[in-house]
């Protein structure tokens, strides 16, 4: 059994903005702050320690109770902002899981930054949800590595003994690393804010401009004969 975990922004699609903009109408409308500042870097980041420097930065105490608060009235708001801002689903994703569909002894899951609720929500609107067996988000970890072990933890228990191999799929660098802190391979992709010079140094297992080539995608996350029996 081979398991792949991809992250979602800037790896399988772009939301325009609309994760900002609606974390910017949540800290206003729940805590009463004017103007609030977003101006923080989202990139490779867990919503959870996203949300604590949210309200730091925003003189709001990072409590658990906050936090929770914050994250209701962000995940209430945030589908509205998607419909709104629209986004791009990036090349050469519905053939890839189109062609990934139905390969026996594979995995497909999303490993993401994103809350759980938000990141089911991005698929859902973009249609590949259906595709995705199971999601592990940025809900519970302030690092990204602790959320890979996270969800090693869960390949464990649905694989047990059958599983063969992890490659964890995404756009930054502290995907790339995540993926090595599981002794998992990694395949990086520069349709995100990093470009190669940036991404090469943390040393990808497989670096590529996008996913369009599909047969070439294919054959690095399968191979082995396409897992047959």
């Amino acid at each position: 059994m081979r398991v792949l975990l991809f992250d979602i922004d800037g790896t399988l699609l772009t939301t325009a903005g609309g994760g900002n903009r609606a974390l910017r109408q949540a800290i206003e409308e729940e805590f009463s702050v004017e103007d609030p500042d977003t101006r923080i870097s989202f990139s490779g980041r867990t919503d959870r320690s996203l949300m604590v420097e949210l309200l730091q930065r925003n003189k709001v105490s990072p409590t658990e109770a906050n936090c929770g608060r914050l994250r209701r009235r962000y995940g209430g708001l945030f589908g509205a902002e998607l419909r709104r801002s629209g986004g791009t689903l990036l090349p050469g994703i519905v053939p890839l899981f189109e062609a990934l569909d139905g390969i026996p002894n594979l995995d497909v899951a999303v490993m993401t930054g994103n809350f759980p609720e938000t990141a089911t929500k991005k698929l859902e609107h973009f249609e590949i949800r259906r595709w995705v067996r199971w999601i592990i988000g940025g809900d519970l970890d302030v690092h990204r590595d602790d959320m890979a072990r996270r969800a090693a933890s869960v390949v464990a228990r649905r694989h047990g003994d059958s599983h063969q191999e992890t490659i964890v799929i995404g756009d930054t660098p502290a995907d790339v690393l995540c993926g090595r802190a599981i002794g998992a391979k990694t395949l990086a992709v520069t349709t995100g804010e990093f470009s190669r010079d940036q991404l090469t140094p943390a040393k990808p297992t497989l670096l590529l401009d996008d996913l369009s080539d599909t047969d070439r995608v294919v054959r690095f996350l399968v191979d082995d004969e396409l897992l047959s029996d």
